[in-house]
């Protein structure tokens, strides 16, 4: 499993709930493309003009490299400041319980 997760931060004029709306809707509108396994949005609780999106793939079906859902929500999110678009691979120290 492996995360790409696309970060913006906003002039603080904005509202952050209304970006992750637009995006919510650009993922409802688009579908050639094949989709992660998981999507999520995310504000940030430090700096309150920050969200972020992580789309979460299993290698099986995607390896691991910038997405075109990843590119065009990046590309989206720029018209509303500063992205950072990166890549995460879970590590072989995780906690997480097996269940």
């Amino acid at each position: 499993m492996w995360i790409e997760a696309i970060t913006v931060r906003t002039p603080r004029t904005m509202r952050p709930l209304d970006i992750l709306e637009e995006v919510k809707t650009l993922w409802e509108q688009e579908g050639a493309a094949p989709r992660p396994d998981i999507f999520t949005g995310y504000q940030n609780l430090d700096v309150e003009n920050e969200i972020s999106i992580r789309l979460t793939w299993e290698e099986t079906r995607q390896p691991p490299g910038q997405t075109t859902w990843g590119v065009l929500i990046a590309r989206h999110l720029e018209r509303h400041g500063l992205v950072r678009h990166t890549l995460w691979q879970r590590s072989i120290c995780s906690t997480e319980r097996q269940v």
